[in-house]
């Protein structure tokens, strides 16, 4: 019988996705904010025809922070969108990929290019309601913390019996360790 991820492993894939963005958003705020101190020194010649070095430094200092938190809050955001898409097209993301697990249908047979999306898209709702908001339904704007609570207290739902949280249930899709797949490639009998 073909048993579904838990919530642990599950929670360490995402552990694991949240630190890869973060790590690669931060790599290039730190890339940005240290070339923006650099220019900052040369543009405005503060090494050398400054009276006051201190102010110089805290000037570039400032202004090279600024640009790593701006960037690197941009970079997870532009980032975030074709990162968790892997999961909508593909059925992982790297961390579901590092941990071994896949998104398959209930009875572990491969899902549908719109089960995999329609379950993507409740899972990050709020990227739609951002959009519908961008486009002019303000009022979609007040609904989006109300959804996302449902959607993160529907993740909990993992930890039962059935090992399928809110946004599985809705599609019919569970997550699975490959080596479960794998020793039972025939049986379509679920724990």
């Amino acid at each position: 019988m073909k048993q579904r991820a838990g919530f642990g492993p599950r929670l360490v894939a995402l552990v694991i996705d949240v630190l890869l963005l973060t790590a690669i958003s931060v790599v290039f705020g730190l890339m940005a904010g240290s070339l923006s101190s650099v220019i900052a020194h040369k543009v405005f010649h503060l090494d050398a025809a400054s009276t006051d070095p201190g102010t110089a430094i805290l000037a570039s200092g400032i202004l090279g922070v600024g640009i790593f938190l701006l960037v690197t809050a941009l970079m997870a955001t532009l980032l975030s969108l074709p990162y968790n898409l892997m999961e909508a097209f593909f059925g992982w993301t790297p961390g579901k990929l590092a941990m071994g697990l896949r998104v398959k249908n209930e009875d572990g047979s491969n899902p549908t290019l719109g089960q995999v999306f329609a379950r993507w898209l409740i899972k990050h709702n709020a990227i739609l309601i951002s959009l519908l908001t961008f486009v002019g339904l303000a009022p979609a704007a007040f609904v989006a913390p109300l959804l996302q609570a449902l959607v993160f207290g529907g993740c909990f739902l993992a930890l039962g019996a059935a090992r399928q949280a809110l946004h599985d249930q809705l599609t019919h899709t569970a997550v699975y360790e490959l080596a479960e797949l794998q020793a039972h490639p025939e049986d379509n009998s679920v724990l």
